[in-house]
């Protein structure tokens, strides 16, 4: 809590006494303090009332005059509201029907996609089923291909060992030609 602290000041007056011994100093600065005063409160009360009176009463004024007409707007909108309320209600029960014959669409329209989109994946489905299975006879048919040459140079090999002579490569050319026609399909 802070400490108050009181400090005077002493003026010194001088005094003048009259004739009888009593001072009149004291006297005049009364006089004078309550001219001043009177003036200073009727200045500032002049100020106050041009400055501060009559602004706070033209905005007084003014927001009372706000006031009505905000209430007026108020009445009106209200039973604007209602009016609205009522056509609201209205728009509400046709975009509710509305709703309802789009979500019917939007149904038929789901199962109508869903089939079709079935549809597709059967037919895709197939489609690569046939696919794999042509590239499998491909690779079956290149294996037998692989294998009867195989079969074709083992037999040359064999028969090279077995006669015991070299054959010239296009002898061999006409050997393994020969050997694949004869091996089983």
């Amino acid at each position: 809590m802070a400490e108050e602290t009181n400090i005077t000041t002493t003026v010194a007056v001088p005094v003048e006494k009259d004739v009888a011994g009593i001072s009149t100093a004291a006297d005049k600065i009364h006089l004078e303090m309550v001219a001043i005063t009177w003036a200073a409160f009727i200045i500032a009360a002049v100020l106050l009332h041009r400055l501060a009176w009559k602004p706070l009463l033209r905005a007084l004024d003014k927001r009372e005059r706000d006031i009505r007409s905000a209430l007026d707007e108020a009445d009106q909108a209200r039973k604007q509201a209602a009016v609205d309320a009522e056509k609201n209600r209205r728009a509400i029960s046709e975009v509710a029907e509305r709703a309802r014959a789009m979500q019917e669409e939007s149904r038929l329209a789901s199962e109508r996609a869903a089939a079709r989109m079935d549809q597709e994946s059967r037919e895709k489905s197939r489609r690569l089923l046939e696919e794999a299975e042509r590239e499998i006879e491909a690779a079956r048919l290149r294996a037998m291909d692989d294998l009867r040459r195989e079969a074709a140079t083992l037999a040359i090999a064999l028969s090279e060992k077995m006669l015991s002579e070299k054959m010239t490569p296009e002898q061999r050319s006409a050997y393994q030609q020969r050997m694949l026609k004869d091996l089983p399909s």
